[in-house]
């Protein structure tokens, strides 16, 4: 079998090379974290003078009450998120029968006392600052839900 021969005065055409697949960078380590995965949650945790800058990735079918509760034994989530909800969808309802919902991108505050789970089959992503057990003080939210209203 002859070999093509090249046309004279045209340069072989070069082959691209695939570029290597980038990760994503809203998921990507958070070099200096404290990295942590409680109950399918993957926890990044940065601390920030009194307080802690979060990431925390949710996967699809992740709920609270299904999830964590087993683990902390409550009824409801009794913290406070104050945050960014950057990815995903979330739903959540508390003891009075209240709801909620954030659609990303969304600031996200809510109050102890609370389920929440993830809506549809996207990753949530949060971005969460607290600052551990007295977030709802500092932030100048009540200790639970309560209708602003009553």
């Amino acid at each position: 079998m002859k070999k093509k021969k090249k046309a004279p005065g045209r340069p072989a055409r070069a082959r691209r090379k695939a570029a290597p697949a980038r990760a994503d960078s809203l998921l990507a380590p958070i070099k200096g974290s404290d990295h942590r995965v409680v109950a399918g949650i993957s926890v990044d945790i940065l601390r920030a003078g009194k307080g802690r800058v979060k990431r925390l990735v949710y996967p699809p079918g992740f709920r609270w009450s299904t999830h964590v509760k087993p683990i902390v034994g409550t009824d409801l989530c009794m913290h406070a998120h104050v945050g960014l909800l950057a990815r995903g969808r979330v739903r959540g309802e508390y003891a009075d029968g209240c709801r909620f919902e954030f659609v990303a991108p969304q600031a996200v505050v809510v109050e102890p006392g609370h389920d929440a789970w993830v809506v549809g089959a996207e990753t949530a992503v949060l971005i969460q600052f607290d600052v551990e057990d007295e977030t709802a003080s500092h932030f100048g939210l009540s200790g639970a839900h309560r209708h602003l209203h009553a």
